[in-house]
């Protein structure tokens, strides 16, 4: 059972695996898992990480490489992807949202396939992230209206803002983990309007975890605590903006 507003801000939400992968995996390895999600995620990519090197002396430079990782295979319809990297598994779904049991049980499908192919030694991280965009139809306004965590500016200095970034660093003593919350305004989507990005990443690092019913009450937990997080964030006159509260 769980709860959904009618119209949920959500703009992306993921689960996110990384794991110290066996030495042997190869991309062709992981390539080959498109063949068994081929019919649902038709559209294939390749992953890269870039990674840069600075240097001093007597010539000063940069030197920037892109190394291949794994493959994203997409959706038709780009809304939901799903990452196989040598270093982890990612699933995210884009809005429309649907709801948790859809994400989680789609991600546990795709992970299947992923350990199959990958044969990890461990899991090293641990992660659920949600974005969202909360749309407020109001051309000026006071944050402090709408979120109970807002930039504190020194009472010497103007009060009026136009715009922020804040991210704030969070442990979870309660299942020995870390919250990230990131707030900051974006572009509105039509003029008289302003919108601000609730960013929440809820992650535990070193599980652990050893078999995947672990995994998946360990995810259980960390949705359940980005979920209070949620709510906690917000005020009344924000939840309005979302519609009836629903069971599912």
């Amino acid at each position: 059972m769980g709860i959904q507003y009618e119209n949920a801000p959500i703009t992306e939400a993921l689960v996110d695996i990384r794991v110290d992968p066996a030495p042997v995996t190869t991309l062709k390895e992981l390539e080959g898992i498109h063949e068994l999600v081929r019919e649902q995620y038709p559209v294939k990519k390749k992953q890269l990480q870039v990674q840069g090197q600075f240097s001093l002396g007597d010539e000063v430079g940069a030197v920037a490489r892109q190394d291949q990782i794994g493959f994203s295979f997409g959706s038709s319809d780009g809304k939901q992807v799903f990452q196989a990297r040598l270093n982890g598994f990612t699933f995210s779904r884009l809005r429309p949202y649907g709801n948790w049991i859809e994400l989680r049980d789609e991600a546990r499908r795709l992970w299947c396939f992923y350990r199959s192919v990958i044969g990890p030694r461990k899991i090293v991280r641990i992660a659920v992230r949600y974005i969202n965009q909360i749309d407020i139809p109001v051309a000026r306004l006071d944050y402090k209206d709408y979120f109970y965590t807002t930039p504190e500016v020194s009472p010497l200095l103007p009060q009026e803002l136009s715009g922020f970034f804040m991210q704030l660093q969070m442990p979870q003593p309660q299942f020995s983990g870390m919250l990230i919350l990131t707030q900051a305004t974006v572009a509105p989507p039509a003029p008289g309007m302003n919108s601000v990005i609730l960013d929440l990443d809820v992650f535990k690092e070193e599980p652990g975890l050893t078999e995947d019913d672990q995994v998946w009450t360990t995810l259980e937990e960390l949705r359940q605590r980005k979920n209070a997080v949620f709510e906690g964030s917000l005020t009344d006159r924000a939840r309005s903006l979302f519609g009836e509260r629903k069971a599912y």
